[in-house]
């Protein structure tokens, strides 16, 4: 394993050890302890909204949704023990699809148009957006998406859920739901 940490080239370390892998799950430890699951390419966490993609494998990942087709995404899986549970307790996980991602880019432009703060800045591909789905208790299906202004988190929006306190509409949250068409919770950093 290879960690790489964006701002700071001088942090780049290599680190070894042993797992175990049994079905989609995965438990790494030596220098390296992580537990997680194998899930679209990519190895996730279970203790936190982290990810690592996989580069080259001999195992076979099932991916339901194609990133090189949807670039601008990324899915981390909800779980309630983790940082940014923004659900209700009620809320279970829900595994977005490539049909999903494409209502999200139809919507998503609808809600920037809902408020002054996105001038000049209303198509969603130009933004990276991270996305967390769940069913709500009426079956109906929730998602937060975390969007950054494309190029200023491109290298590690698709690894972990960062927190940026200003930055205006180029860093925003809102919760769609696509059951209803509709979003809700949207705020814009520094406004």
């Amino acid at each position: 394993m290879k960690r790489i940490y964006e701002f700071d080239s001088i942090k780049n370390e290599t680190l070894e050890g042993n797992f175990k892998l049994q079905n989609d799950s995965l438990v790494c430890y030596g220098d390296f302890n992580f537990n997680g699951f194998i899930k679209n390419n990519f190895i996730e966490s279970n203790q936190e909204y982290e990810k690592y993609e996989i580069i080259k494998s001999k195992i076979k990942s099932n991916s339901k949704i194609d990133f090189k087709r949807f670039p601008t995404y990324t899915t981390f899986t909800f779980d309630k023990s983790k940082e940014y549970n923004r659900f209700n307790e009620t809320a279970i996980p829900y595994e977005l699809t490539e049909n999903d991602l494409l209502k999200i880019d139809s919507i998503l432009p609808i809600c920037m148009n809902k408020t002054e703060n996105f001038e000049g800045k209303q198509n969603a591909d130009d933004y990276s957006k991270q996305c967390i789905a769940t069913k709500n208790r009426k079956g109906e299906i929730e998602v937060w998406v975390n969007c950054a202004c494309d190029g200023m988190s491109k290298d590690s929006f698709k690894y972990f859920i960062g927190t940026v306190h200003d930055g205006g509409p180029c860093f925003f949250k809102l919760k769609i739901n696509l059951t209803k068409i509709e979003c809700f919770d949207v705020f814009v950093n520094g406004s």
